[in-house]
């Protein structure tokens, strides 16, 4: 079994014939129809001319798929400002890649990730290798719910990253999956992949500070109390005054304790995505109960380095001399440009693929990364998670 991969990523500006580039290039080296496109564009582009493009050189009968992202990482480049578009384009004789969308998938999260899992496990042989999934970061999903759906169904690894936007949170408007030529909100999109080698990778980048709180009050995923206190004021206090759209910048972080597996001990990270001093709330992506005892974690910039690089190491050791034929990489955008700075980020990225040393690369910027934790697909920020494909 032999996987062909091509990437390719353009900074230019005009959205349709971007995509007529991309879709050009990451067709090179096919010499039969690739079985599945995985696409990545900064919002600054016209989401349908970009597809528009690619639909046009890549024909109806190649699918795309993929999502909006914070930014776009290729081949010796990381684009975060402006414009960026991605594409991988994956095939091969005897491996089987299915891809699904569903739509409003904050109804029913749980309903709706097992409808996604049965959609794609039609054509797959049997269990897939892993499944890469994508969708809307701001429709109020229960990622939690939503993964738990899906994996009850595919039974395999599940990796990805939430659709992002441009790190401006004085203007949040939406994230947007593409399924074809469409432009969807409040949707999830997927690809699962058999008869090809996974190895999956990741980088926690955070570091627990030492002080447990006990969730007091908390609905859905907004907390309102830590230790009986608003939970607004104990961010603030630690943080120091934050804008309503600036909270993935701040340095610190909770960590959710878990208790079974080969982590257990240690602890899944989540950001506050708005602190909201009206309700005294802070907000995250998936719901933490209450009664829960969380540990405050912190952020430096040695912390996120030094995981990049041994996450590196060992995916080389466990390769075992198999060729990457690509990699998909999800970064947390809290860790980027925000918490990084553009150089340090392009230093990072560069010095995995030297790792690594794949034939083809693309990565995004996520608002919220998965990957499994103790055999289970999670919900993850501030990470940095990846998957190598290999024959």
């Amino acid at each position: 079994m032999t996987l062909f991969a091509r990437s390719f990523m353009s900074t230019a500006p005009n959205s349709f014939d971007t995509g007529r580039e991309v879709a050009q290039r990451i067709q090179e080296g096919f010499s039969e129809r690739p079985a599945l496109v995985l696409a990545y564009f900064t919002v600054n582009h016209d989401q349908n001319a970009l597809l528009r493009g690619l639909h046009e050189v890549l024909g109806g009968d190649v699918p795309v798929i993929g999502c909006s992202a914070q930014g776009v990482i290729g081949l010796g480049a990381v684009r975060e400002e402006g414009y960026a578009a991605g594409a991988l384009a994956l095939g091969g004789p005897g491996v089987t890649i299915t891809h699904a969308c569903v739509e409003e998938i904050a109804r029913d999260a749980f309903g709706k990730g097992r409808e996604l899992g049965l959609a794609l496990k039609r054509g797959q042989p049997g269990v897939p290798s892993a499944v890469v999934l994508h969708y809307d970061a701001l429709c109020e999903v229960d990622p939690d719910k939503f993964l738990a759906g899906l994996f009850s169904v595919v039974e395999c690894p599940i990796v990805g990253g939430a659709a992002g936007h441009s790190f401006n949170y004085q203007s949040l408007q939406a994230t947007y999956v593409y399924a074809g030529e469409r432009v969807l909100s409040g949707a999830a999109v997927a690809f699962a992949i058999s008869g090809a080698g996974v190895e999956i990778g990741d980088s926690l980048g955070c570091s627990p500070v030492g002080v447990e709180m006990t969730v007091t009050r908390a609905e859905a995923n907004k907390i309102y109390e830590l230790d009986g206190r608003p939970a607004a004021d104990v961010w603030t206090e630690i943080c120091g005054p934050v804008t309503p759209h600036a909270n993935q910048s701040a340095a610190l972080a909770i960590g959710v304790p878990i208790t079974s597996g080969a982590r257990a001990g240690g602890y899944m990270v989540r950001a506050a995505y708005v602190v909201d001093h009206e309700t005294g709330s802070v907000w995250l992506g998936p719901a933490i109960p209450t009664g829960t005892k969380i540990m405050l974690h912190h952020r430096t910039v040695e912390d996120v380095l030094d995981g990049s690089r041994v996450m590196g190491e060992e995916l080389s050791l466990r390769l075992k001399g198999r060729r990457a034929r690509a990699v998909l990489t999800f970064e947390c955008g809290a860790r980027t440009s925000p918490f990084l700075g553009n150089e340090a980020t392009l230093k990072e990225n560069l010095a995995l693929q030297k790792q690594l040393d794949a034939d083809a690369w693309l990565g995004m910027m996520p608002w919220g990364e998965l990957f499994p934790v103790g055999g289970r697909p999670a919900f993850h920020n501030y990470t940095f998670p990846l998957v190598v494909f290999t024959d």
